[in-house]
């Protein structure tokens, strides 16, 4: 067999793997920061973010590994789904 082709192989093989390992690395990006730090997060926590933003009527519940969280700011009700072991906002996978 030529080199060329056993080099164009490699070569190729190689940027299919490091474009699979880039769809991966995007697909598991965190959301964006709640709360500074990447570490777990208490109910206060992010009830003190929210108040601070401006939001009232706030209500907070715990839904496994995520704060589910409402709140009203300017008239308009907001709800954010927090991650408590990273301080993080988690996508809404709700369509409704």
């Amino acid at each position: 067999m030529d080199r060329r082709y056993i080099i164009a192989a490699l070569i190729g093989g190689t940027l299919s793997l490091a474009a699979s390992a880039a769809v991966v690395a995007i697909a598991d990006a965190p959301g964006p920061v709640f709360i500074a730090g990447d570490k777990p997060v208490t109910e206060e926590q992010v009830r003190t973010r929210l108040q601070a933003d401006g939001y009232g009527d706030i209500r907070i519940t715990r839904e496994g590994q995520y704060f589910e969280a409402a709140g009203a700011k300017d008239g308009r009700l907001t709800k954010l789904r927090i991650d408590a072991e990273t301080g993080r906002v988690a996508d809404d996978d709700d369509d409704d």
